[in-house]
């Protein structure tokens, strides 16, 4: 694999807890009660499908590493966002989400040209879908 830095950045960032694993009942606990979204199993697919999601794109070298960055640096501010304990009313919560949402997607149009800007529009709105549906969100 050529960004091997890449994937393992990915990792650190979407893995809740350091050590051993735990059983799938403990995961999808420690999800529930860390507010994270996705069980281990579900965050080593999305590790690989922004790989894919790159590589059908066409991204190469430096613009596929610039996609990366960006995807990264939004979701560490996302996570950030959902694990603070602010107090803030869940309606609150969920715009600042979509602003960082509208954000990324800003950042990623200015590398993409439209076709892969569209596909990438198409495949990121079926994990925010997904994770909305999670949430409990509209």
């Amino acid at each position: 694999m050529k960004y091997p830095f890449i994937i393992a950045f990915i990792s650190v960032l979407l893995m809740p807890v350091m050590g051993i694993a735990q059983e799938e009942a403990s995961s999808e606990a420690t999800v529930k009660a860390k507010n994270y979204v996705f069980t281990d199993q579900e965050r080593d697919s999305l590790q690989l499908w922004f790989y894919d999601r790159a590589t059908v794109m066409g991204l190469k070298d430096e613009k596929r590493d610039e996609f990366y960055s960006i995807v990264l640096d939004y979701l560490g501010k996302a996570r950030a966002l959902l694990n603070k304990e602010t107090g803030d009313a869940p309606k609150v919560v969920q715009e600042k989400f979509e602003q960082l949402l509208t954000e990324q997607h800003e950042q990623v149009k200015a590398i993409l040209d439209e076709e892969q800007y569209n596909y990438y529009l198409d495949t990121y709105s079926k994990l925010v879908k997904s994770f909305y549906e999670r949430k409990g969100w509209e």
